[in-house]
């Protein structure tokens, strides 16, 4: 496994007293579970300014890109370091000395407290890259500005895009790497150790939207192809739900009453925030499917906002409606806010994918002993076959039908089946009337796993 060998010789290095400095950030960085105290694209007493967007295109390889960073800062700047590498492209910064991804902070000094920092970028092929830069004044956090590449490829037609897109505020995503969390949904150590382990996409440097797509999936890529697709997965799941994000009046109390569940009290220091939803929120649509399904909690902020806190809350599901959503807001948000009953207050409401699905999902791909079991030689396997009438399956659900309960043709293993198709397609409908095929069976048994109870 490429992450546990990666592990192993970082801690061979740490031992020898061979780590680099990019090394020992990124050590600090991954065993964070609030990341913006480790780099942070804010730093108090210090501000920088770049001639050039973060974010460049270029049609022609070969083509060199780039940034003049200009930084003005109350303290020295002890280094500069490049974070990630980035196959198909050099990255450099540009010191006295030469090209490099580490330099002295001195070397870059112009006037007093002022330094001037060029990035550039070579790229050997098309694809898209990122990179990651910081700027360290002996202080944690170090500032962090990310870089990214598009070379030889179209954009995207932003505008087609939006049009298929509910109205949303286009407000600036949450997470632990731009605010500090004040978390109030207990997790226990193993669960920590999780997170850690596999950060979202927005602050993974082994995440590269686009550098396998062209690839075939294979036994020597399966493990990486997958963490990429959750990593996919997850930025899609996150783009349904930064569409709920809101900025409302609240409604706050110590109980909540509803027709069709009573009345519900709040611990001491505790309350409830009524929040109201301009847009429906039913199973049947793709928003509120996911709020039901993949979300537990949001981040709430004051607006304006005092500071870069944000405070976790629960949201109550059994109390929610279609119109409005009950948040239970920690003892901790309501001390420092001073938040009492009976009041209202505007505020920023962000809902959070539970990304511990995720991680779970990511560790099970690197927990798997061989990649043989999910990619067995094909050539070699046998397929089963069943000449049963099934009236009430389309052609594809029969296939399907016959593989799971048909008898295999030959001596050869038979190879994992995998099901996938959009919301509605019978995939559900079809592994039930399967099951019911098989217990028919004398002496069968069916164990049905799934990652949810619904």
């Amino acid at each position: 496994m490429r992450a546990k060998e990666g592990r192993e010789k970082l801690q061979t290095a740490e031992a020898q007293g061979l780590l680099s400095y990019q090394d020992i950030l990124l050590k600090e960085y991954r065993s964070s579970s609030n990341e913006v105290h480790i780099m942070s694209e804010q730093v108090d007493g210090v501000s920088v300014t770049c001639d050039e967007d973060l974010i460049l295109e270029s049609e022609q390889e070969e083509s060199e890109l780039k940034w003049h960073f200009q930084i003005k800062s109350e303290r020295p700047l002890v280094c500069v370091a490049l974070l990630k590498q980035e196959p198909g492209a050099f990255f450099a910064l540009h010191s006295p000395a030469g090209p490099c991804t580490y330099a002295r902070g001195d070397q870059f000094c112009t006037t007093d407290m002022t330094f001037d920092i060029a990035v550039s970028c070579k790229s050997v092929s098309p694809g898209f890259y990122e990179q990651w830069v910081v700027f360290d004044f002996d202080m944690r956090p170090v500032l962090l500005q990310k870089i990214q590449v598009r070379v030889g490829q179209q954009s995207l037609n932003e505008g087609a895009l939006e049009e298929s897109r509910p109205q949303c505020l286009g407000l600036e995503r949450w997470h632990s790497g731009n605010r500090m969390i004040i978390p109030c949904l207990e997790k226990t150590e193993a669960e920590e150790d999780l997170l850690k382990e596999y950060k979202p996409p927005q602050l993974n440097l082994q995440f590269r939207p686009e550098a396998e797509d062209h690839m075939l999936i294979m036994r020597e890529n399966y493990r990486a192809k997958m963490h990429c697709f959750l990593y996919k997965e997850e930025l899609a799941q996150e783009e349904v739900v930064s569409r709920l994000s809101l900025q409302v009046k609240v409604s706050l109390n110590d109980n909540i009453f509803e027709p069709q569940f009573g009345l519900k009290m709040s611990l001491p220091g505790e309350l409830f925030a009524e929040v109201p939803i301009s847009y429906i929120l039913t199973p049947d649509t793709t928003e509120g499917y996911v709020l039901r399904r993949s979300i537990r909690s949001a981040f709430i902020a004051p607006l304006p906002p005092t500071n870069n806190k944000v405070y976790e809350a629960i949201i109550l599901h059994d109390t929610s409606g279609e119109n409005k959503i009950y948040l239970q807001l920690s003892k901790r948000c309501c001390s420092d806010l001073g938040l009492r009953k009976n009041s209202e207050h505007q505020m920023e409401v962000q809902f959070q994918l539970n990304r511990l699905q995720f991680c779970e999902w990511h560790q099970a791909v690197d927990i798997l002993p061989a990649v043989s079991i999910v990619l067995p030689d094909v050539t070699a396997c046998s397929v089963p076959a069943h000449n049963g009438e099934f009236p009430k399956l389309n052609a594809k659900q029969k296939a399907a039908m016959a593989f799971i309960i048909g008898d295999a043709v030959g001596l050869g293993p038979v190879p994992p089946l995998l099901i996938y198709g959009p919301f509605g397609t019978g995939k559900t409908f079809t592994l039930a009337a399967a099951t019911k095929e098989i217990v028919r069976q004398p002496g069968t048994k069916v164990l049905i796993c799934t990652h949810t109870n619904r």
